[in-house]
């Protein structure tokens, strides 16, 4: 619990550094990025014990079916690189390692009193690979000033291995004297892998006044794995009122437990693919005053995918052109008209059109350009044709 206190404190204290910074944290491109956390809530459970692991016929002790185990909160991290597709898609590859230590293990309960082992001793580890698929909500959701704010869900599958250290599991209703000599222990040996799951919420936060594309992230995870044999090997001990120690292996055999845990990660995540932004112009006039003689209207045209209103590193690419002429030749205006295809209904192509001229505006904020300079409006679909690409476009004009 003290590690989620943590968290939830670093968060609200890095908001008023991320919130300044005027950057959207939506990923187009390559990124890559890392996080580290607590892992904690890990469980781990079967119905079923190993046939004939130390059954009534090589023992007075009986044992019926069950495994459980619980686990205390332990460190967690990974690394992971993926792509943004633009239109809120984005995929990657995650390598990922767990750790807990272990707070309870039941083995193979019987009758009361009788063949129960149990240990509050070891260490449960996993790692592995998995491909992860998310989606990014559209920054034009919040308002502008809250566009730094990047919430996203998404889900996982991959490989996962788990191996289970130094875990010994004794009988704990002996009296003592029988405990000094005659007594049953299990020892799990290396664990093995199986595919694994997981489900994600989070949130990026953009800091590009640190450096272009890089956020800071803070999410949740929920994993799974599915039974992965382990083995067990079940030793009667005797140690002869504590001269020397024999161990006699009875039985062994592999069962498979299925483990559930999750954890609270936080970690940073850079853009490969972000422009710097501009320095701003030693001549750029503070209220843009008007020219003497207007100079003639230039355009230049920024385009969209198809039902996305974020920019792409050609669109960024193109803004900054226009600001750099802006800057060359003197400009009293810049105005913005966003257009969309025939494609779905009229209300949500006009929503579209109005928040690629949004996106373009933060866009030509975040480079310098002053907003009262700034004028535009959306016009919804444009052109006869449904699936139009040059349609899903912002013309920008100087004047």
């Amino acid at each position: 619990m003290r590690f989620r206190q943590v968290l939830v404190a670093a968060t609200m204290l890095g908001l008023p550094l991320v919130a300044t910074t005027g950057a959207q944290a939506q990923v187009n491109g390559l990124y890559i990025g890392s996080a580290v956390g607590g892992a904690f809530a890990s469980s781990a459970s079967t119905k079923n014990h190993p046939i004939g692991l130390y059954s009534q016929d090589q023992t007075a002790n009986s044992f019926g079916k069950g495994f459980t185990g619980s686990f205390s909160t332990g460190f967690g991290g990974l690394v992971n690189m993926g792509y943004g597709f633009g239109n809120g898609f984005r995929a990657e590859v995650e390598g990922f390692y767990r750790a807990n230590g272990i707070t309870n293990i039941t083995m193979y309960t019987g009758a009361v009193g009788q063949g129960n082992l149990t240990t509050n001793s070891g260490t449960l580890r996993q790692y592995g690979f998995m491909l992860n698929g998310y989606y990014d909500v559209d920054p034009n959701f919040f308002p502008e000033g809250a566009r730094f704010f990047q919430p996203y869900v998404g889900i996982g599958l991959g490989y996962g291995y788990a191996q289970f250290q130094n875990v010994v599991a004794r009988e704990p209703n002996r009296n003592q004297n029988q405990q000094q000599n005659n007594y049953l222990e299990s020892r799990l040996g290396a664990g093995a892998g199986n595919l694994a799951y997981q489900g994600i919420i989070g949130a990026a936060f953009a800091i590009d006044s640190v450096a272009p594309g890089l956020a800071i992230t803070a999410e949740y995870r929920y994993q799974g794995m599915l039974g992965a044999p382990v083995q067990a090997k079940v030793y009667q001990v005797n140690n002869n009122n504590g001269q020397n120690t024999e161990r006699r292996l009875a039985s062994s055999d592999s069962f498979r437990p299925t483990l559930h845990g999750s954890s609270v990660l936080v970690g940073v995540r850079y853009a490969l693919d972000a422009n710097p932004p501009a320095a701003a112009a030693p001549n750029l006039p503070v209220g843009w005053a008007p020219p003497a003689a207007a100079p003639a209207a230039r355009t230049y045209m920024v385009f969209f995918a198809n039902n996305s209103a974020a920019l792409d590193a050609a669109g960024r690419a193109v803004v900054a052109e226009a600001v750099q002429s802006a800057r060359q030749v003197p400009t009293t205006s810049i105005q913005l008209m966003g257009h969309a295809d025939g494609t779905g209904r009229s209300p949500r192509n006009q929503a579209l059109s109005s928040q690629r001229v949004q996106s373009v505006t933060a866009e030509l904020a975040r480079l310098g350009v002053p907003r009262n300079a700034i004028s535009g409006s959306g016009t919804g679909a444009l052109g006869s044709s449904s699936a139009d690409p040059q349609a899903r476009r912002v013309d920008i004009t100087l004047r």
